[in-house]
């Protein structure tokens, strides 16, 4: 049997990731001809090479701070994940509640749980704001440049109309979740977010455990400015985090 020296497996990984972006641990112990616990000792390695990103089932591409996926591509990760995210979400939201949804994956699911009367929703994705339209629901358009990759609308005349409102809730999607901060891509979105988050009563960043431990390039605000609703794992951050807000697991 030809044996693979580490070295080898590991770059073996790692271009298998960078094609793929997610890989199985049982699609990498089929594919090296090695131990599981050989595997998981060369994707611990990596991972302290910040090469890639452990997961629950195997390993993930590492990320840049910068790096941003487009809707699409977010809309096909982890779906049965933001869905229970998003049907919690909705469970929280009262009747004549003025609430702001932001633009993004994990948010749009929340749509379908509006069923609240005299309920007020504001947002700042032209997407949300036609399914709105078309559930007959009170809705409030967010103006400014529309960022392509997110479907947000971003800049100086989007956070000034949000200064001009309250919102009983907020419901915000976020890019990272580290130990400290909500964290997302883009500087113009980032300003939105924070503005969102200044004027809500209650904010709760809907965030699948994905998203845990990650961190992108700029701060939106510190834990403490909003709860955090995601999935179940079995990341030691969430404890770090219950520490600072209140985390609902679904």
């Amino acid at each position: 049997m030809f044996l693979i020296l580490k070295s080898e497996r590991k770059q073996i990984i790692v271009d298998r990731l960078s094609q793929d972006n997610f890989v199985t641990l049982d699609a990498l112990v089929d594919m090296l001809g090695t131990s599981e616990s050989t595997v998981r000792r060369d994707l611990d390695e990596l991972e302290n090479e910040k090469k890639l990103k452990r997961v629950h089932g195997g390993a993930e591409r590492a990320h840049s701070l910068q790096e941003e996926l487009s809707n699409l591509q977010k809309s096909i990760k982890n779906v049965q994940e933001k869905a229970a995210i998003a049907q919690k979400a909705g469970s929280l939201i009262e009747e004549a509640d003025v609430i702001f949804i932001d633009a993004g994956t994990t948010t749009e699911l929340l749509l379908q749980y509006l069923q609240q009367k005299e309920l007020t929703v504001v947002t700042n994705s032209i997407h949300h704001a036609s399914k709105l339209v078309e559930n007959d629901v009170k809705t409030l358009v967010i103006g400014g440049f529309v960022k392509n990759v997110t479907d947000a609308s971003i800049g100086r005349f989007a956070i000034e109309q949000i200064h001009q409102l309250n919102f009983d809730k907020a419901f915000i999607g976020m890019n990272g979740v580290d130990e400290s901060y909500f964290t997302t891509p883009d500087i113009e979105e980032a300003a939105v977010k924070k503005a969102i988050m200044d004027n809500a009563d209650q904010v709760f960043v809907l965030a699948d455990a994905s998203k845990l431990d990650q961190t992108s390039f700029v701060k939106v605000d510190r834990l403490e400015k909003g709860g955090l609703i995601t999935n179940r794992s079995n990341s030691p951050l969430v404890e770090q985090i219950k520490k600072k807000t209140k985390v609902i697991e679904v």
